[in-house]
């Protein structure tokens, strides 16, 4: 989450104003030209690769758009009640990826995990599909961060890493407030020097899926470690960074730690999360058109 926001930040909004572009008419089997239009600024002096890939105003909300929203004058509960009014296609296609996760692990037993909460965005979606389509069912969503400030190597290399700490007491307030304290638990630790002992006391859960949005080497290293062995078979590990540049460690401990036979699906959809993989299956049993990437040894 912290990679992904000082993305977004560094991004900003489009130099190219938004406005409709004349086709030309083109003779049969001509392409229309490709408008060359520059990166952001910024982009190419911190990445190289994925991270210049941008999908422009159909990906996200631009700066104009969010100031004629709020010139409108439309009341705070409009913004969640009509929520597709107002958010990106890029943001809706992120939950469609986590809805399209959650249904396929319906019938498979085992708790839901996050690490990295940040607003808690992606642990309040998983507790409300359960609330949805297990409501006697006794699934419940743990949410793994330490609630800090980055430090550190875990620090983000970008302006103002204090943006990218959410407050544990707010976090907590709106889980309070909504009554649901017993269907989404935030356990609050470290990840480098706790989780182990976290699940040393509580050694019996199992998770159907858990999502690592952290980033770096050490702590996804770690998150496999100790969630792989806890993962059902056919439950589903999500990556919001594989594969990119932007977090190439995620990559890497993906690399070393993953059985050498895992199939890396992707999200044609998406943008983040990058990633799945379905624990127990084989390349050969991969379902036609998933999108099978690679093979987690590389």
């Amino acid at each position: 989450m912290v990679l992904r926001k000082a993305l977004q930040r560094l991004l900003g909004t489009p130099a190219v104003p938004a406005v409709p572009v004349p086709v030309p008419d083109l003779a049969p089997g001509h392409a229309p030209p490709v408008p060359d239009v520059a990166p952001p600024a910024g982009i190419e002096a911190q990445f190289h690769f994925e991270a210049t890939k941008d999908s422009g105003p159909l990906g996200r909300t631009t700066e104009a758009a969010a100031s004629k929203f709020d010139s409108l004058q439309y009341r705070s509960e409009d913004f969640y009640d009509h929520f597709p009014c107002f958010t990106s296609a890029k943001n809706l296609s992120r939950f469609v990826s986590f809805y399209e996760c959650y249904k396929r692990t319906l019938g498979i037993a085992g708790h839901i995990a996050e690490v990295g909460v940040y607003r808690g965005a992606v642990s309040f979606f998983f507790t409300k599909l359960a609330l949805m389509y297990e409501p006697h069912g006794l699934t419940q969503v743990h949410g793994f961060d330490w609630f800090k400030e980055p430090e550190g190597e875990n620090a983000p290399k970008f302006p103002d890493p204090a943006s990218y700490h959410e407050p544990y007491e707010r976090i907590c307030s709106i889980v309070n407030v909504q009554g649901l304290q017993s269907h989404l638990l935030l356990p609050r630790v470290n990840v480098l020097t706790e989780l182990q002992d976290f699940f040393q006391r509580n050694d019996y859960l199992r998770f159907k899926i858990v999502f690592l949005d952290a980033g770096t080497y050490d702590i996804v290293a770690r998150c496999i470690e100790e969630f792989w062995p806890r993962l059902s078979q056919g439950g589903i590990l999500i990556l919001d960074q594989y594969n990119f540049e932007v977090a190439p460690g995620e990559t890497l401990a993906v690399r070393d730690l993953l059985p050498e036979d895992a199939v890396i699906h992707t999200f044609p959809q998406g943008w983040m999360p990058t990633a799945y993989v379905v624990k127990g299956e084989k390349l050969a049993a991969a379902e036609p058109g998933m999108h099978a990437g690679t093979h987690a040894g590389g």
